[in-house]
C-alpha cells in the first residue's frame, strides 16, 4: 500500500486515531529512527566505584546506553515531529547523549500532546485527510476529510491480515514477509502479532535479491530504502531485538518519570502525572 510505505508510524497513529496516546507516538517514532540508522544506541561500559554488602568500595563494570549519529543520519531529511529527537545532533558532529538524558530533551522539544500532534498534522503526507476547526484550535481534537477517513478504512483493511499472517510468512514465504515488511517501514511497530525474534531468519541472499531488485528502479531518497540497512545487519538484529523489550522498558520508564517534570504546557492532570498521556 503507497501510502504506508511514506507515512511515519506517528502519522499513521493520527490517522487511524487521533486520540492515540503521546507516549506512544514519541516511542515509535525513536524506534523507527533506529530502525532506519538515522540514529543508533552506544553501549559503553566504564569503570565506576560502588558499595559492596559490607559498604566496602569497589570497582565494578557499568553499562552506560548512549544515543549517537546512525549511518544514515546525513543524508536523511527529516520529517518536523522527527526534529525533537534528531536537532540536538545537528548541533554537533560527535554528540553523544545518554539515553535517559535524550528522552528529557525530547519532553522539552515536543512541548505537549497538542503541540506534538499539530507538528504530525502539518506533515504533507497527512494533507487533505485531517483538519482542524476554530474550536479545536482552542479546545483541542482533529476531525477527519471524506478523504481521510476512506483513507483510514483502507490502512485498516490491508494491516488486518498481514497482522494476522506475518509470522506464518516469516516461517513460511520469506520473500512475500519481507516485501510486506519493507513496503510497511516503521508501522511494523503497529502489528501487534509481529515476532521480532523471526525476523532474525530472513536469509542474506534473500535481502541481496531485494536490492537488486529495486537498486535501479527506486528512489533511493524515499524513507522505504532506509530500511534495508537494518535488515542487512546481523549485528543490528543481535542488538535490537535481543535487547528490544530492555531498551523500550527503559524508554518508557525514562518517559514517564521526565514527564512529571517536563508537563508545563496546562495539562490539568499533572499532578500526579496520570493522565498526561
Amino acid at each position: 500500500m503507497e501510502i504506508l510505505s511514506k507515512l511515519s508510524p506517528a502519522e499513521t497513529m493520527l490517522l487511524i486515531d487521533s486520540t492515540c496516546r503521546y507516549k506512544d507516538m514519541l516511542k515509535f517514532t525513536f524506534m523507527d529512527l533506529l530502525l532506519k540508522r538515522v540514529i543508533e544506541i552506544k553501549v559503553e561500559n566504564k569503570k565506576v566505584l560502588a558499595r559492596d554488602k559490607y559498604a566496602k568500595k569497589v570497582q565494578v563494570i557499568k553499562s552506560y546506553n548512549y544515543v549517537v549519529k546512525g549511518r544514515n543520519f546525513i543524508k536523511y531529511k527529516p520529517k518536523g515531529h522527527e526534529l525533537v529527537f534528531l536537532s540536538p545532533y545537528q548541533k554537533s558532529t560527535s554528540i553523544k547523549i545518554l539515553f535517559k538524558h535524550l528522552i528529557k530533551v525530547v519532553y522539552e522539544n515536543s512541548g505537549s500532546s497538542k503541540s506534538f500532534k499539530s507538528t504530525v498534522l502539518n506533515s504533507i503526507n497527512l494533507k487533505g485527510l485531517l483538519k482542524v476547526n476554530i474550536l479545536q484550535q482552542l479546545f483541542g481534537g482533529i476531525s477527519m476529510t471524506a478523504k481521510g477517513n476512506q483513507t483510514k478504512v483502507e490502512i485498516l483493511k490491508y494491516l488486518k491480515p498481514i497482522d494476522q499472517n506475518i509470522n506464518n510468512l516469516l516461517k513460511g514465504d520469506k520473500k512475500k514477509a519481507l516485501e510486506l515488511l519493507l513496503s510497511l517501514g516503521g508501522n511494523i511497530f503497529l502489528l501487534n502479532n509481529l515476532d521480532f525474534a523471526l525476523l532474525k531468519k530472513i536469509d542474506k541472499l534473500l535481502l541481496d535479491e531485494q536490492k537488486s531488485n529495486y537498486s535501479e528502479s527506486y528512489d533511493t531518497t524515499n524513507d522505504w530504502w532506509y530500511y534495508f540497512d537494518f535488515y542487512d545487519n546481523n549485528e543490528s538484529f543481535d542488538f535490537y531485538f535481543d535487547d528490544f523489550d530492555s531498551t523500550i522498558n527503559s524508554f518508557e520508564s525514562d518517559y514517564d518519570a521526565a514527564g512529571c517534570s517536563s508537563c508545563n504546557t496546562g495539562c490539568s492532570s499533572c499532578g500526579g502525572c496520570g493522565g498526561c498521556d
